[in-house]
């Protein structure tokens, strides 16, 4: 579920910081893309040992090194251009005449900004005059920062803050040094930092500043001021081959909207027809696998059900990855168009029980499969995987909240001004026609925060960055359904079995919350076959955690809890076959 934050501990919206260590060959690029309060370092590199020699990847060194296969890689005399599907992103670039640097523009979610690659070895690039680490400790919660020193031509520095843990690095700071005394600041986390070096140089002691709290943090040298690559997180729960069922890939066709979806069929070796679950993915543009964080979910539920005799459908977001689409103009209501296509595919495969399809959902998906389900009455059955009950702007009201909390806020002043914050950009948004400019409604935003703060705590400057980002991120088509749609709409029309799972420490879709409006919608439809349940010491994505923050889900190795999975599977057996 989406996440609206403006005075939460670092945010986990991107990847950690690593250096490349590796050589790379005369093919592969390196670029630096400033989008102005964060820097980002690509490599572009021939996929190793591919057949085709336009088969490419874009290494993104401040996302954990994270690799992403290129959709359309191209390259000549005058040019250099390549697509990334999975994120929406374009870069084309004109050859300068030795055809060592390529000048243009990196293209993502109608946003553009200027890209320069070089072709030679990233490992020759400057290295930092300066590294420093720290931790922050947050409750339960260990949070390693890293800053990075460069030194320009003329002396002056440029500086680099990177949150290891969270796997997000490349934010600009700056530096300020008098005698002892250093202050950080770190606009685009709306952080500071101040402390004191000891006399040996040793240690920076202080404290880190950030949505009204003060958090002690120590900085020391790295040793040879390098950085080190970050390991691959471990992931033991991801299937790995052979595989005791069938996988096939497959594609079908949403023709009220032209959409062509990819995906993968799992199926049990059996010879009778099998039940069968389509999955349905959270929200933002997801891959068939629901990937977050090199966790793959929905890989995991498949295998888990496959094994148990259970057929899984799961396919790739519309405009995502293989699919065809455009995902940005997409609302939940477009999505599940695409499931009902997914459902008449399978529909018509003679290995699939017609009688026993039925659909689960996270997130999002929890939204989505009940709005499927009350049109069609031959859904077997549904299974909400964190779910709502209430409309999209109670849910986004109770994010912030817990989600603060969670990573350690208590203050009353930063969880009030969190949530007037929130209030403020959701009531101008919706105050607002469609067709209204970004620019008047953040003027009405800004209206309405005002009334709800004294003269001095309206900090006109401060506030109006966090106030633009936000109305940004909910000015969307599926911002603007999702704050207003009822789920009780749907839920109070499902009439075949329901299983709602939630975590009890999920703090997107919290449990006391969305459980009991869902048990009051399906009452209200007089459907008596439901099971709620809220499972113990789990977060939004099923995990088994410790506070359910948002960045505990980089650290859990475990992807979907077993206790999770069984419930499923067990539920299944007496309401699928």
């Amino acid at each position: 579920m989406r996440t609206i934050l403006f005075s939460c501990l670092l945010l986990i919206t991107f990847a950690s910081f690593a250096f490349a260590d590796d050589k790379q060959n005369s093919k592969a690029w390196y670029g630096v893309m400033d989008i102005g309060v964060r820097e980002f370092r690509f490599r572009i590199e021939p996929i190793p040992n591919a057949t085709e020699a336009s088969a490419y990847q874009l290494v993104s060194l401040d996302e954990g090194q994270q690799v992403f296969k290129l959709d359309r890689f191209e390259l000549d005399d005058s040019k250099l251009a390549f697509e990334l599907k999975v994120t929406k992103a374009s870069y084309s670039g004109e050859l300068s005449e030795k055809g060592l640097l390529s000048k243009g523009k990196w293209k993502q979610s109608g946003a553009e900004f200027d890209l320069i690659f070089k072709r030679n070895d990233p490992a020759s690039e400057t290295k930092p005059e300066e590294v420093w680490s720290g931790t922050l400790n947050i409750l339960l919660q260990k949070l390693t920062l890293r800053l990075r020193v460069y030194r320009n031509a003329d002396g002056s520095e440029r500086c680099f803050v990177d949150s290891v843990s969270q796997r997000a690095g490349g934010f600009k700071a700056k530096r300020v040094i008098e005698g002892n005394d250093w202050k950080i600041d770190i606009v685009g986390l709306q952080s500071t930092f101040k402390g004191t070096m000891n006399g040996d140089k040793s240690e920076v002691k202080g404290n880190w500043l950030q949505g009204g709290q003060s958090i002690g943090l120590t900085f020391k040298p790295e040793k040879g001021l390098v950085e080190v690559p970050i390991a691959g997180p471990k992931r033991p729960q991801t299937p790995k081959s052979p595989f005791p069922y069938q996988v096939e890939e497959v594609s079908f066709i949403n023709t009220m909207d032209g959409v062509q979806l990819a995906g993968t069929l799992t199926l049990p070796k059996t010879e009778k027809p099998c039940s069968a679950v389509i999955l349905i993915s959270g929200s933002g543009p997801q891959d068939r696998d629901e990937t977050i964080l090199d966790h793959k979910p929905f890989w995991v539920l498949a295998d888990h059900l496959a094994k148990k005799g259970i057929a899984v459908l799961r396919f790739d977001d519309r405009g995502t990855s293989k699919s065809t689409g455009d995902f940005s103009k997409a609302t939940s209501e477009d999505f599940a168009k695409d499931v009902e296509s997914a459902f008449e595919f399978l529909s018509k495969d003679s290995r699939i029980a017609k009688n026993k399809i039925g659909l689960m959902g996270h997130s999002e998906g929890g939204l989505i499969a009940p709005m499927v389900a009350s049109k069609r009455s031959d859904v077997a059955f549904v299974i909400l995987l964190a779910g709502t009950g209430v409309n999209g702007k109670e849910i986004i009201l109770s994010q912030g909240e817990l989600i603060l909390k969670a990573e350690g806020v208590q203050d009353t002043s930063a969880l009030k001004m969190q949530r007037n914050t929130q209030l403020a950009i959701i009531d101008a948004v919706l105050d607002s026609p469609k067709d209204s400019s970004k620019d008047t409604i953040v003027e009405k935003a800004m209206a309405n925060m005002s009334s709800h703060l004294s003269k001095e705590e309206f900090n006109e400057p401060k506030l109006k960055p966090a106030i633009a980002a936000g109305v940004e991120q909910m000015n969307s088509p599926w911002f603007r359904f999702f704050l207003t749609y009822e789920p009780r709409i749907s839920l109070s029309k499902v009439k075949c079995p329901l299983l709602a799972l939630n975590g009890q420490k999920d703090t997107q879709v919290d449990p006391r919350l969305n459980l009991p409006a869902i048990k009051s919608s399906l009452e209200q439809s007089g459907n008596r076959s439901f099971e709620l349940v809220e499972l113990p010491n789990l977060n939004h994505l099923f995990q088994t955690c410790t506070t359910g923050g948002l960045s505990e889900y980089q650290s859990i190795e475990e992807t979907f809890a077993p206790i999770a999975l069984d419930k499923i599977s067990e539920w299944l057996k007496s309401n699928a076959f």
